[in-house]
């Protein structure tokens, strides 16, 4: 009697272990086959993608009543479609995507997937989120020494992607007044995860100031920006070209006021391109109304004559000289010339072009006048 309640149960256990062993389908099998997070590494604050692929491996169909993302304060689900009921045949894959956010601190956490079915029961499944919130690194390699007032000079600076991801859209722009900069920005794309780029600006400071460099980026859709504020702490060039204007003459003439003297270059280095014109309330007019001097070496002299036209108020005239220097830096000084109220008074009106076209008739009159009286004698 014993016997024959044991054979039977030696039975059953043998097909519990054997069959599924054996690789036998007996019936519908469903998996998580996959899933992704995007991006795989969130910020605090981050908004991500959670995408999730169920595998139906089995010999049979099955119908899903739902499937559910469950989260929790650290990251929490905040857009769940409905996607919930439906059937998935053998062998296909049916997805299931939410919006998810982060909301604590640095760590991994666990998101639960369930899906219930309708023949009774579920099944579950861990999806872990791991949030990271470093951001993109800036430094500088390096500046000029000195950091000279009006001399450009190139400023590099080192974008590190500290991250365990790859961020993408990188920009770098700098940012602030009392200086001039080019490039304006410059786009980088993606950086890899423990990635680097330099990236070099041109700055010519024009005062004491501060200069900003901004890297903007992306972490999937999320836009986040980091800074670097360095002081443009600048010293005045002893060495630079310095063109003084002397032995200033002032005179009135051909319906134009023109200032003519010498130019000399009191500077340690040379002036290139010199050029000398009037600014202000004052009209250029030719035959001088930019004055080419070209190059002045250290105590080099050479004279220049500007012409123009004022108005009877004009007292001063701002005279401008315009030069560069070795490394093409555009630098300007103005001197401002006294004009005396006779220069002014001695001015006189330019004939206007009704003036001259009667001017020319009548000359041409005259001429016809004579040549009728030369034929007839």
């Amino acid at each position: 009697m014993k016997r024959r309640l044991i054979l039977p149960a030696a039975a059953l256990l043998f097909l519990l272990l054997v069959v599924p062993a054996l690789g036998v389908d007996i019936g519908p099998q469903v998996a998580v086959s996959s899933y992704r997070v995007d991006p795989p590494v969130l910020l605090k604050g981050d908004t991500g993608i959670v995408t999730v692929n169920v595998l139906n491996s089995g010999s049979d169909g099955v119908y899903i009543n739902s499937a559910r993302l469950s989260g929790g304060a650290e990251v929490s689900v905040i857009q769940s479609p409905d996607q919930t009921q439906g059937g998935i045949v053998p062998g296909s894959v049916v997805t299931y995507v939410y919006k998810i956010r982060a909301e604590g601190s640095d760590g991994v956490y666990y998101l639960r997937f369930i899906l219930d079915f309708r023949e009774g029961g579920s099944s579950s499944f861990s999806i872990p989120v791991e949030v990271e919130s470093s951001a993109l690194t800036l430094s500088i390699l390096e500046v000029p020494d000195p950091i000279i007032q009006g001399v450009k000079g190139d400023y590099k600076v080192m974008i590190g992607n500290p991250r365990p991801d790859a961020v993408n859209a990188v920009t770098v722009t700098p940012e602030g007044d009392g200086f001039l900069v080019t490039p304006s920005g410059v786009f980088l794309g993606t950086l890899e995860p423990d990635g680097s780029s330099v990236v070099t600006f041109n700055v010519t400071p024009l005062r004491q100031t501060f200069i900003r460099f901004r890297a903007n980026f992306k972490n999937g859709i999320n836009p986040h920006t980091s800074t670097l504020t360095i002081p443009l702490s600048t010293v005045e060039n002893k060495q630079q070209a310095d063109p003084v204007l002397t032995n200033i003459h002032v005179s009135a003439e051909q319906g134009a006021i023109q200032v003519s003297g010498d130019i000399t270059n009191v500077g340690l280095e040379t002036a290139r391109s010199v050029t000398v014109t009037t600014q202000g309330e004052v009209t250029p007019v030719d035959p001088y109304k930019v004055y080419v001097v070209g190059s002045l070496e250290p105590d080099d002299i050479a004279s220049f004559q500007v012409t123009f036209r004022a108005k009877a108020t004009v007292g001063v005239v701002p005279v401008l000289v315009t030069y560069k220097d070795g490394a093409g830096n555009i630098i300007t000084t103005t001197s401002n010339v006294e004009i005396s109220s006779q220069a002014l008074s001695d001015q006189t009106s330019e004939p206007s072009r009704f003036t001259n076209l009667l001017i020319w008739m009548f000359v041409i009159l005259i001429a016809a006048v004579f040549i009728y009286f030369w034929r007839r004698g």
